[in-house]
């Protein structure tokens, strides 16, 4: 009984190891984002490339490839049309490249199998990120991991855990999004043991989430896993999330006897987000400043925006200077940078992309897709107080899952009569084509 268990927990959890290509190609680059961000992104291109010649004549009947096209262009033309060239030529690879990928992502993806191995890769991937932050909070560790001459990955060290990040906020999303996943790949999963192993990742990295003490991420996760109860209808699971947030901000606010009850942890980081007296608050000061002073350059430039990189350059150029890398806000950081139409365009792709899945989901009831379309509504959601994207690790995960939902959506069972649109070419499309 027990060789039975481990055979159904290998299979439910661990992906077949001979994928096909490209499919291959991008579950190679999924493993490798906790480890290096070069050898992932090499493996993406490989597969991307490859996608692009297998699925051509079905990708570019695809319309999501004229919009991400169109983004792609605006995104390099907002780097020759910057203020400072030398700054924004640079900049724009954190936004063409991504935006190419996305169309060859869907359409290697576009299969269920596909899309679990995915998810499997990324959260058995995540194990390694688990391993350095907690080895940052028991052990202290810090500095770069080598395998030979090889540089591998680096533990930040501080603190609050940033693992392989430069920032704990950036860590506190990447959980996020692995505790989506992780939670989705659970609700499909029968194998005891899979479901056990599931069970301790998801709280050691809820708990490891807790302690990274990043208002976005709480902010990121509590409404992920709100939206989830509300979905399945779990009125009990909302009531106590209701209860853990109102004791949290009665502490906070620091009414009578809450501050002996709920963890210095939490309530301290909530006082900074508000209290000028607290010890933190510059965090808040300084995130109010910069957006005053995006919405300035918006307002200034709002067609064609600054040029990437460009707020830092302005912002940190005041008199007396000012040192921030980013507006901390992604919707804002768009139109500064890359002017308003620019940032109409992202929106029109995310929306369209994430409007497809959530009607594909109600149709298929899919607890896989739902903890992707989590994910990424968590993801944007912090986007309103950082700017996630510019870490390139995250910005891959980001396209993977998008490439992954707009699959989901093309799934030949969602059709119009469902409630979904028809799928703009056949899904026997995707199928291997001869060698």
């Amino acid at each position: 009984m027990s060789n039975f268990s481990a055979s159904v927990a290998s299979k439910d959890l661990l992906p077949d190891p001979r994928p096909s290509q490209p499919q291959g190609w991008l579950l190679g680059s999924a493993a490798l984002i906790p480890v290096n961000l070069a050898p992932s992104l090499l493996l993406a291109a490989v597969g991307t490339v490859q996608s692009y010649g297998r699925y051509w004549e079905q990708i570019r009947r695809d319309p999501l490839l004229g919009l991400a096209g169109l983004l792609s262009a605006a995104a390099v033309a907002t780097a020759l049309l910057g203020e400072d060239w030398r700054l924004s030529l640079p900049g724009m690879f954190n936004y063409w490249p991504f935006l190419l990928m996305l169309p060859a992502f869907g359409a290697a993806l576009a299969d269920p199998e596909s899309r679990r191995r995915l998810a499997q890769v990324l959260v058995l991937g995540s194990g390694l990120m688990l391993l350095l932050g907690w080895g940052e909070v028991l052990w202290g560790w810090q500095g770069h991991l080598f395998l030979g001459p090889l540089w591998i990955t680096g533990v930040a060290g501080g603190e609050r855990p940033a693992a392989a990040f430069t920032s704990p906020n950036l860590l506190a999303i990447y959980l996020v999004i692995h505790l989506c996943l992780a939670a989705g790949l659970w609700g499909v999963t029968r194998s005891r043991l899979t479901r056990a192993g599931l069970v301790a990742m998801l709280g050691l990295g809820s708990l490891l989430l807790l302690l990274t003490a990043s208002r976005s991420g709480w902010g990121a996760g509590g409404l992920a896993l709100l939206i989830g109860l509300v979905l399945r209808r779990c009125w009990w699971g909302i009531a106590l999330l209701a209860g853990l947030g109102l004791a949290s901000l009665a502490a906070a606010l620091d009414w009578p006897g809450w501050r002996a009850v709920v963890p210095s942890l939490i309530w301290s980081r909530l006082a900074d987000t508000w209290d000028p007296q607290a010890p933190h608050f510059s965090s808040t000061a300084n995130r109010l400043d910069a957006w005053r002073f995006a919405l300035q350059m918006v307002r200034e430039r709002p067609l064609t925006g600054w040029g990437w990189q460009s707020f830092p350059a302005l912002y940190n150029a005041q008199d007396p200077p000012e040192l921030l890398g980013h507006c901390h806000n992604l919707y804002l950081h768009l139109a500064a940078e890359g002017g308003i139409p620019l940032l109409l365009g992202y929106l029109a792709l995310w929306g369209w992309i994430l409007a497809r899945g959530w009607r594909a989901w109600r149709c298929s009831q899919d607890g896989l897709l739902l903890g992707m379309l989590l994910a990424l509504t968590a993801f944007f959601a912090a986007g309103i107080v950082d700017v996630v994207i510019l870490d390139g690790r995250l910005h891959l995960l980001m396209t993977l899952l998008l490439g992954a939902v707009w699959g989901a959506s093309l799934n030949p069972l969602h059709s119009e009569q469902n409630g979904v649109p028809a799928d703009p070419f056949p899904s026997q499309a995707f199928q291997p084509m001869p060698q």
